[in-house]
């Protein structure tokens, strides 16, 4: 990381913004099935901001780390841990990311085991494929062998996050734009290798290509089970194309021989800043975009094969670099009156100034975005408002309330939590409030009690709620409902469409009356 790459940042979340609806915590609920097993752990600012200052101390020689940071750190260390060591995640380990992608340009934690890895790969190609050991190929099929992301513990899972670029990028993106981030472990496959992973362009709700993922090395035997690959390819596509719900996208998949199976990574927007593998979004465009259909495995070794070795090579995993905690141990302070007394009063400072926010759409329990946006958040109890509000549904699914009032609306039924002030901040970014997309107001809501809602001793309370500030003609007509259901929200709700739609908003690309 160097000044340059921080300078950068800003005029990278543009970008970050196009990605953003294909996020994983936006499409794994609608392919979870089909996917590997994931845990998503959202992200305090506190731990994000501990992130930041620590590669900033590390990288860029400022001085920002303190004792809060380490001690925020060492927790979240262990909620990583703790998590690893649950039974979905226990016998495998996990691959680690957040939600937009991984840390894959981090530091392992243990570059001994890495290296004892590549060496017995290897030797397994030396023995069981006939491979030549100078061959740089050979070296790119092992190195290809080595699941380094692979996480086990809390201390690989940070040496990863504190040492990622690609993290840091991500990290300062929330913090200056207020989308939350989550880290995701997935279940990792043992069987799993990068020579199996594909990926595939869908069109106009077509499989127009698909290209073998690693477009550096040879795999000789892909060639032999091509067929094979692409029949549980389109198999899979047709079961979860009708999910995602897009008619545009890139989807990759891994294929696991020993049992099988053929299993969705990730999804990628059909844009030009997702990656083309063995295609040009160029010279192939009207392939991708139109057919006729190819399927392409790489055939000749690269121009430049030895550097890239290096790079993926001798440059990140043959050189000695410090263990992250040797930083805490060179920053942590030890205690004094003075540090007692000034952490008293940072604390008393940062004490959250608790509010009320009522929710009524995709935020409630069990909804899509509850966990991410509502982690450190408490839910108090089912609410209803006192007086009747248009709440209406766009073209996604996605409710919203109106501030105009009409003569059909009703009282509508959501949820009362309790937020901080930093999570109400957060969330009248994402939700555009500077943009002008909504606007937070005071609305009075009666708690609701066993369901009761005409109970008399029910308490009233002034919450927060979000109101949409534009509305389209279609959107004002109704009709005006009196709660979102999750029944309604499961089968209607299009998560990927709906963020694309706000994005492009926010980035002032799309009118503000626009449905989503």
């Amino acid at each position: 990381m160097n000044q340059t790459s921080i300078l950068q940042i800003n005029s990278e979340h543009k970008l970050r913004s196009e990605n953003l609806p294909f996020d994983i915590d936006v499409w794994y609920p609608l392919v979870e099935q089909f996917t590997f097993p994931s845990v998503f752990l959202p992200l305090t600012r506190l731990e994000a901001m501990a992130i930041l200052h620590y590669q900033e101390t590390r990288y860029l020689s400022r001085i920002h780390l303190t004792n809060d940071d380490i001690t925020t750190l060492r927790q979240l260390e262990h909620k990583i841990d703790h998590e690893l060591k649950q039974p979905l995640l226990a016998e495998t380990g996990a691959f680690l990311r957040l939600c937009g992608r991984s840390p894959k340009d981090g530091e392992p934690l243990n570059h001994k085991n890495v290296i004892e890895k590549y060496e017995k790969e290897l030797q397994n190609l030396i023995d069981n494929d006939s491979a030549v050991e100078t061959d740089p190929n050979t070296k790119l099929r092992a190195i290809s062998r080595v699941s380094y992301l692979c996480v086990r513990n809390g201390s690989e899972a940070m040496s990863l996050l504190l040492s990622s670029e690609r993290v840091y990028t991500d990290l300062n993106d929330w913090i200056e734009w207020g989308e939350p981030e989550q880290i995701v472990l997935r279940r990792f496959e043992n069987e799993m290798s990068l020579e199996y992973e594909f990926r595939a362009y869908i069109n106009n709700h077509q499989l127009n290509a698909i290209s073998q993922y690693d477009h550096y090395t040879i795999y000789p035997n892909l060639f032999k089970i091509k067929e094979q690959i692409k029949e549980k390819i389109v198999d899979l596509w047709h079961q979860v194309h009708s999910l995602i719900g897009e008619q545009a996208y890139v989807i990759d998949f891994v294929y696991l021989a020993k049992t099988d199976r053929m299993l969705v990574i990730e999804l990628s927007p059909f844009r030009v800043c997702t990656g083309s593998a063995l295609f040009s979004w160029i010279t192939d465009n009207d392939v991708l975009r139109n057919r006729p259909f190819e399927f392409r495995l790489y055939s000749k070794l690269h121009a430049n094969i030895q550097d890239i070795i290096e790079v993926n090579w001798y440059e990140r995993w043959c050189k000695h670099l410090p263990k992250y905690w040797e930083l805490y141990d060179k920053f942590e302070q030890k205690s004094s009156l003075f540090s007692w007394i000034f952490q008293l009063i940072t604390e008393t400072y940062r004490r959250p100034n608790h509010l009320l926010l009522f929710v009524y759409g995709t935020l409630k329990r069990g909804f899509h975005w509850n966990k991410k946006f509502l982690s450190q958040a408490k839910f108090i109890s089912k609410a209803v408002t006192t007086t009747p509000i248009p709440l209406v549904i766009g073209e996604c699914g996605v409710p919203y309330l109106l501030l105009d009032h009409y003569s059909s609306m009703k009282c509508v039924k959501g949820e009362i939590w309790t937020v901080d002030q930093m999570t109400l901040c957060g969330l009248d970014e994402y939700e555009g409030v500077n943009k002008g997309y909504y606007t937070r107001k005071t609305v009075n809501v009666k708690q609701v009690n066993n369901n009761n809602e005409d109970d008399d001793s029910n308490t009233i309370f002034e919450a927060n709620a979000y109101f949409k500030v534009a509305s389209s003609e279609q959107l004002t007509k109704g009709p005006f409902l009196d709660e979102y259901t999750l029944e309604y929200h499961k089968t209607h709700y299009k998560p990927i469409r709906h963020i694309h739609v706000k994005q492009l908003q926010y980035l002032g690309e799309a009118d503000v009356h626009e449905q989503s």
